[in-house]
């Protein structure tokens, strides 16, 4: 009895670790599939939804909450009140196509350029970067961080004035853009966002990450955000920047997607993927291209030179007969994770495939997790 005693013990110790501690391995899901535009979706029963999501104008920059059935993205399609506005699509079921889209309203949108929604996991918070004129730091001159709150979650006319994140972490002359949120399991919050010394230049952008010690509320209306350090192991190199939007696989924290124009790159961004071992450090391991493809197979089609660098274990590599990737020479970016991780939302100008409606549209590609 005292045996079986001690090895269900060890066996509860190995399952608590495994999340914090092993690495995670990017077997635990199938390659990405084949990019779909949102005006170009097709139900599991065959039905043809509408086109209503994808504009001519430019649709990018997605969110979505952890039920999956509401989107929200940056446009600047007419009706809006500034370049670009912040919208809202709305789905009854995982399998049910994407309602009409809709401006989130005055309130949270202004006449300047409002940018990069992030909605957090209990959909009450809406973290965005906008150049407002009311700004704390820098009167509109460059994005900053900005945040909203509703009280019901449900309402998407519910949401409060916007509340500036305060001059820690919103620096003096540099621009702030891109918010992910992340909490891990001590609840303990990561906000992760991309700064460009350069203002206006998304080539000179790196990652950072700002924590706070109090809870999310009293972070944000107090401005208690701390400045933001450089995530040095996703880019070590401070000359080669382009990192525009990331997004973290918010369930475990374990993994990154984000946009970037470092070398190796496509066009002039494409999608990366890292992985750390545990939420305690930011020892994120060397970006790689989605699903390892400019490595693998888009280096032959393309005939790019150099050849290959060999994919590391963790990531994932298309099946030798896919011929549409997840990374274009048209650009790809400002990922968006679902809350398990197996939609990957994003916004590129390719026209290869059927539904683009102009601009930049917005797409998914789905993976399934493969079992442990």
């Amino acid at each position: 009895m005292r045996d079986k005693w001690i090895r269900s013990a060890v066996l509860i110790i190995l399952v608590g670790m495994s999340s914090s501690v092993f690495p995670v391995w990017a077997q635990q899901f199938s390659p990405w599939s084949a990019p779909v535009n949102l005006n170009n979706v097709v139900l599991n029963d065959g039905t043809v939804c509408s086109a209503t999501v994808n504009s001519a104008s430019d649709d990018s920059h997605a969110t979505i909450s952890k039920d999956g059935l509401s989107l929200f993205f940056s446009s600047t399609r007419a009706g809006g009140f500034g370049g670009y506005d912040l919208w809202v699509t709305h789905r009854d079921s995982l399998d049910a196509c994407w309602g009409p889209v809709v401006n989130l309203g005055p309130v949270v949108n202004s006449s300047s350029e409002d940018f990069t929604p992030n909605l957090t996991t209990d959909g009450h918070w809406l973290f965005f970067d906008s150049k407002r004129t009311t700004g704390s730091c820098n009167k509109g001159t460059v994005a900053e961080l900005w945040v909203t709150h509703r009280q019901d979650s449900g309402d998407d006319f519910g949401w409060e004035p916007p509340i500036n994140l305060g001059c820690a972490i919103n620096a003096a002359g540099a621009e702030d853009a891109g918010p992910d949120l992340f909490e891990d399991e001590f609840g303990n919050l990561f906000l992760y966002f991309t700064r460009s010394l350069v203002p206006n230049s998304s080539a000179n952008a790196f990652i950072y990450v700002s924590t706070c010690p109090a809870d999310l509320a009293t972070c944000n209306m107090q401005g208690l955000w701390e400045s933001g350090i450089r995530v040095v192991a996703l880019n070590p190199n401070m000359t080669l920047g382009g990192d525009t939007r990331m997004a973290v696989r918010r369930r475990d924290g374990l993994e990154m997607i984000l946009s970037s124009g470092r070398t190796g790159s496509l066009a002039g961004q494409n999608l990366w993927v890292s992985t750390r071992a545990t939420t305690q450090d930011q020892n994120w391991l060397p970006p790689v291209p989605i699903n390892c493809e400019w490595q693998q197979n888009v280096t032959a089609i393309l005939n790019l030179m150099p050849p290959p660098l060999p994919c590391p274990s963790w990531a994932p590599i298309d099946p030798p007969e896919t011929v549409v990737f997840v990374n274009s020479p048209a650009s790809a970016r400002g990922p968006a994770l679902s809350w398990d991780g197996t939609e990957l939302y994003f916004s590129s100008a390719r026209t290869d495939l059927p539904g683009f409606s102009g601009g930049r549209d917005l797409y998914v590609s789905k993976r399934t997790k493969l079992p442990d």
